[in-house]
């Protein structure tokens, strides 16, 4: 699929701002919180980009294709085949999904035998209204110090802001942030000579973390993360 220019600058800012804001005053990388924090970023627009897609008609409508739950708490959280399809399955020749270009950051053909995503959101589904909803699994054992919702709150409305700046197509939001996420593993890993690393990950890892803060942060509600302003009157 042809990557259009904005696109690609869109890629290249979002990779600089990345490793601008989670290198330490030393300019060690923190690469656990780089890792959650662009998952989580491609989380939300996921959603964003399955809104937009709906909207344009890319997506079909139909009872499954975009679903709001609202708890008893009266938080809201969306689900549906619009989400899935921007995360992990993709439009054919129309738009990429997340997973489609971020699992190659792990130079393995068998990460998706490795890596259940359907089991990730079983379990994020299992997690609503629960404490431990939105905290990757593999957190702990990576270093993890900064929640997705908290990458996703205090960086959402910087990036939407500029992608809106750039007219980025929603439909591309996926493509910039996978294209990222693939490109960005050799800085996680340890395997750039000028980016020092404080505990470098395995790139196994870095895709299971890219996931994992993903797809609760899709399910969130937009206007609760400081992000109801989105693309093209959604």
């Amino acid at each position: 699929m042809q990557v259009s220019p904005i696109a690609q600058t869109a890629s290249a800012h979002l990779g600089g701002y990345l490793l601008m804001q989670y290198r330490d005053i030393g300019g060690m990388l923190q690469a656990a919180n780089a890792v959650s924090a662009l998952g989580a970023w491609a989380g939300i627009f996921a959603q964003i980009q399955a809104h937009a897609l709906l909207l344009s008609r890319v997506i079909p409508q139909t009872d499954t294709t975009l679903v709001e739950v609202i708890t008893r708490d009266g938080e809201r959280f969306f689900y549906g085949d619009a989400i899935n399809a921007c995360l992990f399955e993709g439009g054919g020749d129309k738009f990429l999904s997340f997973w489609n270009l971020a699992a190659g950051a792990a130079n393995d053909p068998d990460i998706g035998k490795k890596i259940d995503v359907l089991e990730i959101a079983r379990y994020t589904s299992k997690m609503i209204g629960e404490p431990e909803f939105g905290r990757p699994r593999i957190g702990a054992a990576a270093g993890l110090s900064e929640l997705p919702i908290d990458a996703v709150r205090k960086h959402g409305p910087v990036l939407r802001d500029h992608f809106l700046e750039l007219n980025l197509e929603p439909a591309e939001l996926m493509t910039v942030f996978g294209s990222v996420a693939q490109q960005f593993a050799v800085f996680a890993a340890g395997e750039a000579a000028d980016v020092p690393v404080k505990t470098p990950m395995k790139r196994a890892d870095i895709v299971r973390l890219y996931i994992e803060s993903a797809v609760p942060m899709s399910k969130l509600d937009t206007g609760s993360v400081g992000m109801a302003t989105l693309f093209r009157g959604i």
